[in-house]
């Protein structure tokens, strides 16, 4: 149920994920285009909603790849371990991220309430509140870490290591 759960909500967030870089992509490339073409009609805010687009994306990237397992890894350093060893880096990798996530989420919380008290106003014509498009971004990303982590763990997986696809590993058996 766990592992159903995890996957639907990897493949929500994927998708997520690339609609949010298209939109940048789009948004980004037609101020261009318009600065170009028509000078006259060129707006100032293409480049800011680009980066709230790039920004949301690349919080809500942390906990996909968490749920790939493809997180942060050395494995140039965890590789040499024996097998004890590299189970007791990844309990430690994993409560690391875990703490240091739910911290980032508190702290990115406290300065989106900061911002959003001190009514903080983007620079460009649009005048876009920056706690809700900028500052919202960290706690929201943080949080998905963290629910993420923690139905990683009841699902008995880490952040480090993907669990090996079935395909591979009927292969290997097979070329043996």
């Amino acid at each position: 149920m766990t592992d159903t759960i995890l996957r639907i909500w990897s493949r929500i967030e994927t998708v997520l994920i690339g609609l949010l870089v298209l939109c940048a992509l789009f948004t980004f490339m037609g101020g261009a285009a318009v600065r170009v073409l028509t000078p006259q009609h060129a707006v100032d805010w293409a480049d800011e909603v680009a980066l709230y687009f790039i920004v949301w994306a690349s919080v809500i990237a942390g906990s996909t790849l968490a749920a790939e397992g493809r997180h942060i890894n050395t494995e140039i350093i965890v590789g040499g371990l024996s097998d004890r060893k590299r189970r007791a880096a990844a309990v430690f990798t994993f409560a690391l991220t875990l703490v240091f996530c739910a911290v980032m989420a508190w702290l990115g919380w406290e300065a989106f309430e900061f911002s959003r008290m001190l009514d903080d106003r983007s620079a460009s014509s649009l005048r876009t509140p920056q706690a809700w498009f900028l500052f919202l971004a960290l706690p929201t990303g943080m949080g998905l870490m963290v629910l993420k982590m923690i139905l990683l763990a009841f699902a008995g997986r880490g952040i480090t290591t993907s669990p090996e696809p079935a395909e591979t590993a009927d292969f290997t058996k097979k070329a043996e």
